[in-house]
């Protein structure tokens, strides 16, 4: 139950690993924000760590002072294992032990930021925390100015199954800040994901999932570009592609009377302006992806036969013989190949992680295809054929439908 006589109005969670070069500055812009935009709220720290050694912890603690601080038990960051794609080991532990400090200190909302990020500002305190204590929502998902190349995985795979699935237009849902309601938080506590298998890298997603097919209000929050220090060597493309579609997929499972139902998406409230907001970078390198591509219907097109109809292997083969001008996945295809995987995935035709490291190649070809089409685009332009792929993902949601029901009869 709630300790109501604690009279604390906001949690901000800290989630950290050997973060001292920017943790300061982090607690400096959010205090800054909650002068700013929450002076009149009751506020606690929260740092979440996960065994630093460099310093990290004593920095909060001087940043913050005892009295505004709460330090609890998280996973440690030198656990063995397959490295997460987000680089945070134990991250489930800290959010689970951040959200359930604020159902015990009975907060009327709580946010949650990396302390490794370079890129906050105390505006982040008005776009994650406001619409919770002044408008009454429940979940804020941050939105980032991301580049074609950025979050690719996401703009290609997540949003758009997230949209399709449980029908919130929701673009970044596995981001990892966030702002919550202290309803929202005892909610999440009821959940029974927290010890599953993919819940280390999974858990941003799942609680974007749980806010959606619950009776929440949700909005984005727009933040600008996100800038973090790297935590290791990042994970190569298979293994994160198998932990984030993994986790997309297992959820997936756990929720088939709630997406069977769902038709159509509705939008979401932005905080915000996205105007502006036109990062540039590298796009990638097309060729060495469409060479992926290649490669990976010469050797494991028997492979794909397992879990995609004949008709898709042979529009793959058309592509794998197309000229890079006129390279392009088409959505509706691409769609379909994705939820047939999902089917796969939950039939055991082949062991999972087989299954899932094997989507590689196939997804090397539309970032290629994405690329080629995106090249030099606006924020806006970027937007605007997202959406396209988003609605291929509405529209072959009933092939999903039909092969989850009756899995041989579109074979």
């Amino acid at each position: 139950m709630p300790d109501g006589g604690a009279g604390v109005d906001v949690i901000v969670g800290l989630t950290s690993h050997n973060d001292v070069g920017t943790v300061g500055a982090v607690v400096r812009a959010l205090q800054d924000g909650l002068a700013r935009y929450a002076a009149s709220s009751a506020v606690r720290f929260v740092l979440a760590d996960a065994g630093s050694t460099d310093g990290t912890r004593e920095a909060v603690r001087e940043a913050v002072g005892p009295s505004a601080l709460v330090e609890v038990e998280s996973g440690r960051g030198a656990e063995l294992g397959e490295p997460p794609y987000h680089g945070q080991h134990g991250r489930e532990a800290a959010l689970r032990a951040i959200i359930e400090t604020t159902h015990r200190l009975g907060a009327r909302a709580c946010t949650v930021i990396d302390a490794r990020l370079q890129s906050v500002e105390p505006e982040w305190i008005d776009r994650l925390l406001v619409p919770v204590l002044a408008d009454g929502f429940d979940y804020v998902s941050p939105y980032y100015a991301r580049p074609v190349a950025e979050g690719a995985i996401t703009k290609g795979i997540v949003y758009p199954m997230f949209r399709a699935l449980y029908g919130v237009r929701l673009r970044q849902p596995a981001a990892g800040e966030f702002g919550c309601s202290g309803r929202l938080a005892a909610h999440y506590l009821e959940q029974d994901f927290w010890d599953a298998e993919f819940a280390p890298v999974g858990i941003d997603l799942w609680l974007a999932v749980a806010a959606a097919c619950g009776e929440f209000r949700s909005c984005e929050a727009v933040l600008g570009t996100r800038g973090a220090v790297s935590r290791g060597a990042p994970t190569d493309l298979s293994t994160t592609l198998k932990q984030v579609v993994g986790s997309l997929f297992a959820d997936l499972e756990r929720r088939v009377d709630v997406w069977q139902r769902v038709r159509g998406s509705r939008a979401i409230p932005i905080r915000g302006a996205v105007g502006g907001m036109d990062p540039q970078a590298p796009t990638g390198n097309v060729d060495g992806l469409m060479e992926s591509f290649r490669l990976g219907y010469r050797e494991l097109r028997e492979i794909w036969t397992w879990v995609l109809p004949p008709r898709s292997i042979v529009e793959l083969r058309t592509l794998t013989e197309t000229a890079a001008e006129r390279f392009r996945f088409d959505d509706r295809l691409w769609a379909g190949i994705v939820y047939d995987f999902a089917v796969g995935y939950s039939l055991r035709v082949m062991p999972r992680d087989h299954l899932l490291r094997s989507l590689t190649p196939l997804y090397s070809g539309w970032l290629a295809s994405f690329v080629l089409q995106m090249e030099g685009a606006s924020l806006q332009g970027i937007e605007e054929r997202v959406e396209r792929v988003c609605l291929a993902f509405e529209s072959e949601k009933r092939h999903l439908i039909s092969r989850w029901r009756w899995p041989e009869r579109l074979r």
